[in-house]
């Protein structure tokens, strides 16, 4: 087997806060902006400044508490993390309307761009509980599937329905919130180019130009290429899509050190997922993405990356540095060691989480991940 190191990128070599932020805009745009359920005049969301920014995903997201526990529930995607969260507010909205109204917007069959626009006129109370999707959450066991299977549970029973499919993973409200997160990250000119879509706005700038490198470049540089010479196999396996690894490693001149059939990301993830619609969700701490860009991405095998999992790889040659417990829970179940650097969402914090689940090793930074493996 080679020996390999394969690296998350969020927590690991980059700052995630940015998306963070994007989550939060992205939520509070589908709450207050008219084009969606407009429940009050909010801030205006084409001259943001930092300090609202700030103001927004502290409210939205309980200070971060809410992004801890999906963090600590195993979710990784800021898509995910996004969408239950307005999923849990949309729900407590829809429970006042009339059962024949709310089973209209249920169908997942007719929703379209416009379905959340219809419920403006038909919301009785524009009242948001921001801490309502950290109670919902603080009932739930970890793991994406299993979180998803609570939300539609969660859904059944506050709106007395079963017509709930439009709280999945990959569902059309899923993917517009998917959209809506992709336009203010890549910025309007660039996800037109990229995802070959209208955009929905044309303010948007794009936050994929801020990105901050968690350890100097210079030691990041001079880590792959030891690692390459020392005969290690490196690769990512990432949430982010395709074109947000690609374009940020090649501005910090980092691209050049993976080869393309090693780079394993959201993209890849999807593109699975609507092959094999029955093994969904494949997004971590499904390791999904760990095994393919291990095995060179090699689309024909998608079916066995997603379910010749267990034990796969030799914990004594593979090794995964990630931030969280999505990537932890990832190596475990393939049987790879695992390295967690405390550089994520949690920071320090993350420590004793990781070390109670059974990280094998704890790094202040990525840089130190040289000490284990040179």
């Amino acid at each position: 087997m080679t020996k390999a190191v394969l690296f998350d990128v969020d927590g690991v070599f980059l700052d995630e806060s940015r998306c963070f932020d994007v989550s939060a805009l992205t939520v509070y745009e589908l709450l207050y902006d008219k084009a969606y359920l407009n429940l009050k005049d909010g801030i205006a969301l084409d001259a943001l400044t930092e300090s609202e920014i700030m103001t927004i995903r502290n409210e939205l997201f309980e200070n971060d508490l809410i992004l801890h526990r999906l963090k600590s529930l195993g979710i990784n995607s800021n898509w995910d993390m996004l969408f239950i969260v307005f999923s849990v507010h949309l729900i407590d909205l829809l429970k006042s309307l009339p059962h024949t109204e709310k089973l209209s917007f249920l169908d997942e069959a007719a929703f379209s761009e416009t379905s959340i626009k219809t419920l403006q006129s038909h919301i009785k109370s524009s009242h948001i509980d921001y801490a309502l999707p950290l109670d919902f959450l603080n009932h739930l066991t970890e793991g994406k599937e299993q979180i998803y299977e609570g939300l539609k549970a969660y859904a059944t029973n506050v709106l007395k329905t079963d017509k709930v499919a439009l709280f999945d993973i990959n569902s059309p409200l899923w993917q517009l919130a998917q959209e809506l997160y992709q336009e203010w990250y890549l910025g309007t000119k660039l996800y037109e180019e990229v995802e070959k879509k209208k955009a929905k706005t044309n303010y948007k700038k794009g936050y994929i130009y801020d990105e901050v490198v968690l350890a100097p470049i210079d030691g990041i540089r001079s880590l792959l290429q030891d690692l390459k010479e020392a005969g290690y196999l490196i690769a990512i396996a990432t949430g982010r899509t395709r074109v947000e690894t690609l374009i940020p490693f090649e501005a910090l001149g980092l691209l050049s050190y993976f080869d393309d059939s090693h780079i394993v990301t959201a993209s890849e993830v999807i593109q699975a997922e609507k092959q094999y619609p029955e093994l969904k969700p494949l997004g971590k701490p499904n390791p999904f993405s760990y095994v393919a860009t291990y095995d060179g991405n090699d689309t024909s095998k998608y079916h066995d990356y997603a379910t010749n999992q267990v034990n796969r790889l030799n914990h004594y040659e593979v090794t995964i540095v990630g931030d969280s417990l999505a990537d932890l829970l990832s190596a475990q179940k393939v049987n790879a060691r695992f390295i967690g650097t405390l550089t994520g969402l949690k920071g320090t914090e993350a420590a004793e989480e990781l070390d109670a689940k059974g990280a094998d090793e704890l790094v202040n930074h990525v840089l130190e991940v040289r000490q284990y493996l040179l």
